[in-house]
């Protein structure tokens, strides 16, 4: 019956729900979503989407006493927050269990992390509207929830690509340690390589200046 259910083309309802069993069963979650295709990228995408619209929605629908200030957000900087990140972590994870005799692709790492979100849109979200009905010393309630979704997150991600490269835990420690550094070192070559770009065109604009 398994087998003939992997076969079967999941629906997208189907693909979306799939999330809430790998969030409480994580190791054969992440194997089906790996073997038989329990998960896509669309699906993938649509979670990805929704922590986006989550961490905006906690910038903006903050209770005053949490955000006093009044602290403003976009919708494209929340989109660089998550993004940003979440691409860092699958190139240099994909670059790094390449040489390291990991099994997954670049698809397979792109779909566990999306699926590895869904704590953060299941708890953020109703922890930012809780603090619109919370006194002062209630809020570290709501602060503890937020930890919460970021701790069983960053548990998932863990799991997620251990099963998906079928790693030891020793080495898939090593692996998300040398993924973080991977992560840094990227940053530092796009930083370091806008700046070139961005002296070379100012440059090459001083030269048609002074031409003309």
């Amino acid at each position: 019956y398994k087998a003939t259910y992997a076969k079967r083309k999941k629906t997208f309802f189907e693909e979306v729900m799939y999330g809430f069993h790998i969030i409480f069963h994580p190791f054969d979650g992440f194997w089906d979503l790996k073997h038989e295709k329990r998960g896509s990228v669309r699906a993938s995408i649509f979670f990805l989407v929704l922590t986006i619209v989550t961490f905006f929605y906690q910038a903006i629908g903050q209770s005053y006493l949490s955000n006093p200030r009044g602290a403003f957000t976009t919708i494209f900087a929340q989109m660089l927050g998550v993004i940003v990140p979440l691409a860092l972590w699958v190139i240099a994870n994909w670059c790094l269990t390449t040489l390291f005799e990991g099994e997954g692709s670049m698809k397979d790492i792109f779909i566990a992390t999306c699926y590895s979100l869904v704590p953060l849109i299941l708890l953020i979200i109703p922890a930012t509207i809780a603090t619109n009905f919370m006194t002062v010393t209630e809020l570290n309630v709501s602060e503890l929830i937020v930890s919460v979704s970021f701790i069983w997150m960053g548990a998932l991600l863990f799991v997620g690509t251990l099963v998906t490269h079928d790693y030891t835990i020793l080495k898939n420690v090593v692996t998300c340690a040398f993924t973080i550094v991977g992560m840094v070192f990227i940053m530092f070559v796009g930083i370091l390589f806008s700046t070139l770009l961005g002296k070379i065109v100012g440059f090459v604009s001083d030269i048609i200046v002074e031409i003309n």
